[in-house]
């Protein structure tokens, strides 16, 4: 049986397409319904909104890392955006490459 991610809001992931760091900033069900697991959207560590991820695919492309403590509503990607540049997401950031690096030092053979 496949390992399920439960991908919450603050929830601090690596997508190694892009070999970047990113924030969950939203869950949602409207596109496969209530019925389904949810979807997650995220936002990478330089800014960049790459958008949503229904349950399979986050299953398959986000490597979970931990959760960061950010707590966030959003609303629309113009907040979004304004709430990036304001540094909203700065410490949620800073904990979620502290957890990366983590886990790559912790997965890095020993000499």
């Amino acid at each position: 049986m496949p390992a399920y991610n439960d991908l919450p809001v603050g929830e601090a992931v690596y997508y190694p397409f892009e070999k970047a760091v990113g924030l969950i900033y939203e869950t949602y069900t409207f596109v496969d319904g209530p019925d389904h697991r949810p979807g997650v959207s995220l936002l990478l560590s330089d800014g960049r909104n790459v958008g949503g991820f229904n349950a399979e695919e986050a299953d398959q492309y986000l490597v979970p890392l931990g959760d960061t403590g950010l707590r966030y509503e959003f609303a629309d990607v113009g907040q979004l955006a304004g709430d990036f540049r304001r540094g909203v997401f700065a410490e949620a950031f800073h904990n979620a490459h502290v957890l990366h690096l983590s886990r790559t030092l912790a997965s890095a053979p020993q000499r």
